[in-house]
């Protein structure tokens, strides 16, 4: 398990170091959240064990999630959209995670993306070999 940023972060971003597409994703949001007290957490080389208070490395590969410093743990479309709204650029996302039928929405097509990721990842790394 491979963590970087800061000590003590205001949300702690858990994704797949391992997948091409995540690789892309989390490249993005480092960018667009530096500075803004954000860690990230690559689970993909972690054992089997938890990788954080009540998440698995199991589940954190399965689906993405994150933490607030709070401890509250968020996943799926609430995660990304926590994740995201934290750049200055993106904070207008957090009203969209503020409506649920949206946040719904989103979910459904997280749930549908987690679900051809693996086709992606197989295209990206194709294309990058």
């Amino acid at each position: 398990m491979t963590t970087s940023e800061p000590a003590n972060p205001c949300l702690t971003v858990f994704h797949d170091g391992s997948c091409p597409l995540c690789q892309r994703e989390i490249a993005l949001a480092r960018k667009v959240t530096a500075g803004e007290g954000v860690a990230f957490v690559d689970v993909s080389a972690a054992s089997a064990g938890e990788v954080a208070p009540g998440l698995t490395a199991v589940a954190a590969m399965r689906c993405f999630h994150v933490q607030r410093a709070d401890g509250t743990m968020l996943s799926g479309a609430a995660a990304f959209l926590e994740m995201w709204s934290r750049s200055p650029q993106l904070a207008w996302l957090q009203n969209v995670a503020r409506r649920p039928f949206l946040v719904a929405a989103l979910d459904r097509l997280y749930v549908f993306l987690l679900l051809i990721r693996p086709a992606i990842s197989g295209l990206l790394r194709r294309i990058e070999n």
